[in-house]
């Protein structure tokens, strides 16, 4: 009973800390593989709390700004992007009714705050102890600081130790870790030695092929692995025993976690945020094994089961092995979290010697001393103190005077105010303007100037929308020569703009999957790709699969595309061989030399030729897609033919028969074989069959256990592919719902056009590891062609036109639609399925793909005046061919500025924007309020596209903040790390984020970060419903992640929506005048 006891609470401490590592795993964000890049708000996870709180958040356990440099916003302020009167709005909260008289001039306190802003007069009063640098001003500094210097009270030595040592405790488990406190105090690099450890065996544990040789004991786990693997290195960071160490470590990765905090006396309150730290010292890797612990079904995880448990297990033995090894070799106490605390109060002077000198902050000759005594613990720290307290301290204060003086004058010098009149100021008042600058921190500005920008932004956003006529029941009655639907995407925006100038071009926005949430599996690709947005999932298949005519060129691309298959991996064998690549470098350098040569001299030319080779060598065939379910006997005859296939492959690979010995009924007989799990029910058939084929019979029944276990031809293999069979496709009823949706959710339900264009968009470039993030984000950072053609063959099913009806939806007979794609890297737009055309649609055809070549010339250079090496307007084909030039040139770190500069997301009828030059900086999604009396598709738009646009929005956002923390840094030093992620250099923690040069234009933000302003037309009451109904609206709208702007169809207003939940008119006054609500 008592063991029953025993185990039932070592499981409950268990369920306990995995609790604790879910919420400590908040802070971190998931990160997705490369291969399909999903744009999302790194503090995802703390979206409960306010923008600003979740901000302090980042900078607590990621060191992350989360506003841009206070210089940056200077220079949107000088530039126009920031109005002064927007600046003066945002600091209103913050002044106080009081005032300084300087002469006949009064400061009030909103001056010195906007003053602060304007000039950079709010940094810490301090100057270098050996400033002896000549100031023209030095006499007037001089005074200043002996008026200053009565007024002005300094702690003195004992009372800064004091406020340190409390200030460091508080800090000890929420902001520092012991591995931290022990870097900080005694200069060791405890973080950085762990973190090098772990980023090696996450690089060997985690690899998806990368690697030439595999870390053994993988399938047992991360941390079962580690153990295994660890446990025979010689010494480990030179941690003594270490061997003996680890082997005597649990079983479990929770108690091994368990027993590491509780050695470390880590309070039960502070493990959450004490593990929080932990893996915030390196989130990328964290948050790919997150993202890898949540995703169950990643056939990599079920392989290699990771998890933050796992993670952390490792990581905090090694942390309480090196924390114990330092403070027992350098202070001589236990390194455990009473300890420390206990040494900081009881060593106060030592400790906070030490602290400064790590911090650098000790002049050369203390800092020697210092050094001279980090390994004596007794007299020798009180007597360097003593000498520290009359021969610096005093130092300091006169330069915090000084400090404070030059301050001043910066002020007056700003205000336009003689600096005469400082010195003829009372003391006390010259201390009340100090006292302002200093309660005004930069760290404080950061909120201040965003407000400012989006305020900026928004009038003049708001100001060419509410310019011009709003008509709520408006709608067209001439039939458009067509009408094209494209991608929420602020790519988009620009081309529509410029089709619709072409003529009488109907253009629609919507989310770029297109309603239609397939797993996808492109013809000859053994992988399927998810292309839905990665907050849905999907229970239906397509597949791509030549057209029916075309049989007697299947075989011939298929057996010309195993030729360049077994090319590639001759090759890539001889590279990875122990031998080979000596031999390589000499016969085949030369071969090697020839795309080097062309990518970098000739990148088009070389791209044109390739691309022709391919063309011969396995040209590209007509295709169609498994829109349609199977009938049960197609689905069997499937199987069947798969199963066969399957069948012969084995017999090339492993025995090398030719098609010609491998004979139908050879190849059913084995099939039914294996299929019969061990019974001889055909026996005499398969003996007499691989007789005739000259296999030896010794060998049969290894090869069929062959073709069950490596092969999956068993019956549960089967059984779980036939389940997948059937999910291939959609029911007559489910396109019905999926085409009713789509067309009703983008107000496309009436005066249907000849000819209706779906297109998605994708991208092109070379030598890129981010090109998925310039892919469709709707899509699951995939291209969005599968979805367009899924749709379009949806929508010209007649069955499912004669099912619309009873919907209300009515399509024309000569209405056809079409799927395309639009490359967002050159602008041009590629159309699908053209076969299936009716001849009577053959001109309309013809003049929408000169309009779309047109638009696509117009967009490209538009786009071009936006690249910075681009100093003047180009001719529309000189522009045309750089951006196809920047889509195949290996050296371009930037083939496009991609959704750079993303502002706002408008969900309601094109009149609203048509016409407006929007710099593609907005996503635009059409909708009807008419056609949505239930707010039931509106209720769609904003929980999933506006969530997909918030997470494009927050990561280019916080990408452009810090680069370093929330971004990747410079595309310069990125490496590809196991097919999954990408390092700066060898070794580094994976780089969260996008590219400097996807934001950046030089030193100043090509994106200008703001968080996103969604505006919607329709009636409010509605909206508050939804708002109610929805928590993720509530943590959008309330905690100001999301800025929230409707326009009222029954009375033609526009109203704000604040935090507290109420909506305030916004009213447009005089021009350059701000926007009052």
């Amino acid at each position: 009973m008592a063991e029953l006891e025993h185990t039932s609470d070592i499981e409950s401490r268990r369920m306990e800390l995995r609790g604790i590592v879910r919420l400590a795993g908040e802070v971190i964000a998931q990160y997705w593989p490369m291969r399909t890049f999903v744009h999302h708000n790194p503090l995802h996870g703390i979206e409960y709390l306010s923008f600003e709180e979740a901000v302090r958040r980042g900078k607590q356990f990621l060191s992350g700004n989360g506003y841009l440099p206070s210089h940056v916003y200077r220079q949107f302020l000088r530039a126009g992007r920031i109005q002064p009167h927007h600046l003066d709005d945002a600091l209103k909260p913050l002044a106080i009714d009081k005032r300084v008289l300087l002469g006949t001039h009064t400061v009030t306190h909103a001056t010195v705050l906007r003053a602060c802003l304007a000039e950079e007069l709010c940094s810490p009063v301090t100057e270098p102890l050996d400033d002896q640098l000549p100031d023209p001003l030095r006499h007037v500094i001089d005074d200043l600081a002996a008026r200053l210097k009565p007024v002005m009270i300094f702690p003195d030595l004992a009372e800064r130790i004091d406020t340190t040592v409390r200030r460091d405790e508080a800090a000890l488990g929420r902001w520092l870790t012991l591995s931290h406190w022990c870097d900080d105090t005694l200069g060791t690099q405890i973080v950085q030695q762990i973190n090098d450890q772990l980023i090696k065996w996450c690089e060997a544990f985690l690899d998806e092929g990368h690697a030439t040789w595999a870390m053994p004991e993988r399938d047992k786990g991360l941390y079962a692995a580690w153990k295994a693997m660890a446990s025979h290195e010689w010494s480990v960071c030179d941690i003594q025993d270490s061997r003996r160490k680890i082997q005597r470590l649990p079983e479990y990765p929770e108690d091994a976690l368990l027993a590491s905090l509780d050695a470390m006396g880590i309070p039960a309150e502070l493990r959450q945020d004490y593990l929080s730290l932990q893996l915030t010292a390196l989130p990328g890797w964290a948050g790919f094994i997150k993202w890898r612990g949540e995703e169950r079904d990643y056939p990599w995880q079920q392989a290699y089961p990771a998890g933050l448990v796992k993670f952390l297990a490792v990581r905090q033995w090694y942390a309480r092995e090196l924390v114990q090894k330092a403070c027992q070799e350098m202070l001589a106490i236990e390194g455990r979290f009473d300890a420390v605390a206990a040494y900081m109060h009881s060593h106060a002077e030592e400790y906070y010697l030490r602290r400064q000198r790590v911090a650098g902050r000790l002049p050369a000759l203390y800092a020697e001393e210092v050094d001279r005594l980090a390994h004596h613990r007794g007299t020798g720290w009180k007597a360097v103190l003593e000498r520290y307290k009359m021969e610096v301290v005093p130092r300091q204060e006169a330069a915090m005077l000084r400090g404070a003086a030059k301050k001043l004058l910066s002020l007056v010098r700003f205000l336009k105010i003689e600096a005469a009149l400082l010195t003829d100021s009372p003391s006390t008042d010259l201390k009340q303007l100090v006292d302002w600058m200093e309660a005004f921190p930069e760290s404080e500005h950061g909120p201040v100037w965003l407000q400012a920008l989006e305020s900026s932004y928004q009038e003049r956003l708001l100001g060419e929308l509410q310019a011009r006529p709003y008509d709520p029941d408006r709608s067209a009655t001439n039939r458009p020569y067509s009408q094209s639907v494209y991608c929420i995407d602020v790519r988009s925006e620009p081309f529509r703009r410029h089709l619709e100038s072409m003529g009488p071009h109907d253009t629609y926005g919507f989310a770029g999957f297109f309603a239609a949430f397939i797993r996808y599996r492109a013809w000859g690709k053994e992988h399927d790709t998810e292309q839905f947005p990665v907050i849905m999932r999907a229970k239906n298949e397509v597949r791509e699969i030549p057209r029916s005519y075309l049989d007697h060129k299947v075989l011939q691309h298929e057996a010309r595309a195993r030729w360049v298959h077994a090319g590639h991996t001759l090759l890539h064998d001889l590279k990875e061989n122990v031998v080979t690549p000596y031999v390589m470098v000499e016969s085949l350098g030369w071969f090697y030399g020839l795309p080097i040569f062309g990518k970098t001299l000739f990148p088009a030319l070389y791209q044109r030729l390739t691309a022709w080779f391919r063309r011969l060598s396995a040209p590209s065939l007509p295709t169609k897609l498994t829109v349609d379910k199977l009938a049960p006997g197609d689905t069997s005859e499937m199987l069947d033919t798969e199963q066969q296939a399957l069948v012969r492959k084995a017999l090339q690979e492993r025995f090398g028969l030719r098609n010609s010995r491998i004979t139908p009924a050879l190849v059913d007989a084995l099939r039914q074989r294996a299929l019969a799990l061990g019974e001889d029910a055909n026996s005499v058939i398969v003996t007499e069959e691989t007789t005739r084929a000259g296999l030896p019979p010794e060998k049969v029944d290894e090869f069929i256990e062959i073709l069950r276990r490596q092969y999956d031809l068993n019956a549960r293999a089967i059984s779980r592919h036939r389940e997948r069979i059937t999910r291939t496709g959609f029911t007559v009823e489910e396109q019905v719902l999926t085409v009713d949706t789509a067309l009703r959710m983008m107000g496309l339900t009436k005066n249907f056009a000849r000819l209706v264009l779906f297109c998605a968009h994708g991208s092109t470039s070379d030598n890129n590891p981010y090109e998925s993030a310039l892919d469709c984000g709707a899509c699951g950072g995939n291209e969005g062609k599968p979805n367009a053609r899924v749709l379009a063959m949806m929508a010209n099913n007649q069955t499912v036109r004669e099912r619309l009806k009873h919907t209300g939806l009515d399509i024309p007979t000569d209405t056809h639609f079409i799927a395309g794609q639009m490359n967002t890297t050159t602008d041009e737009v590629q159309l699908f399925d053209l076969e299936d055309v009716p001849p009577t649609h053959r001109a309309d055809l013809a003049r929408l793909q000169d309009d779309l070549k047109e638009a696509s010339h117009l967009t490209s250079q538009e786009r071009c005046r936006r690249f910075p090496e681009v100093q003047q307007t180009l001719p529309e084909r000189t522009a045309h061919a750089l951006v196809r030039k920047r889509s195949v040139d290996w050296s371009q770190v930037r083939p496009e500025w991609g959704l750079s500069n993303n502002t706002s997301f408008v969900i309601g009828r094109r009149e609203l924007t048509k016409g407006l030059d929007l710099s593609g900086r907005v996503f635009l999604h059409s909708y009807d309020y008419r056609e949505d009396p239930s707010n039931r598709l509106l209720e769609v738009l904003l929980t999933a596209p506006q969530v997909v646009a918030q997470w494009i929005n927050m990561e280019h956002y916080f990408s452009a903040v810090d680069n370093e923390v929330y971004g990747s840094g410079s595309k310069i030093y990125h490496n590809v790390v196991g097919r999954f992620g990408i390092m700066s250099g060898p070794w580094s923690d994976l780089r969260l984020g996008l590219a400097r040069q996807t934001v950046m234009n030089s030193e100043m933000p090509y994106h200008e970060p703001m968080r996103l302003l969604t505006i919607v037309e329709a009636p409010r009451k509605g909206i508050e419903k939804l708002i109610s109904r929805h928590e993720v609206l509530q943590h959008y709208y309330h905690n100001e992640w999301v800025h929230l702007i409707a326009l009222d169809p029954e009375d033609g207003n526009w109203y704000r929506y604040r935090p507290s939940g109420e909506w305030i008119r916004i009213m447009q006054e005089v021009a350059g005048q701000p926007l009052t609500s």
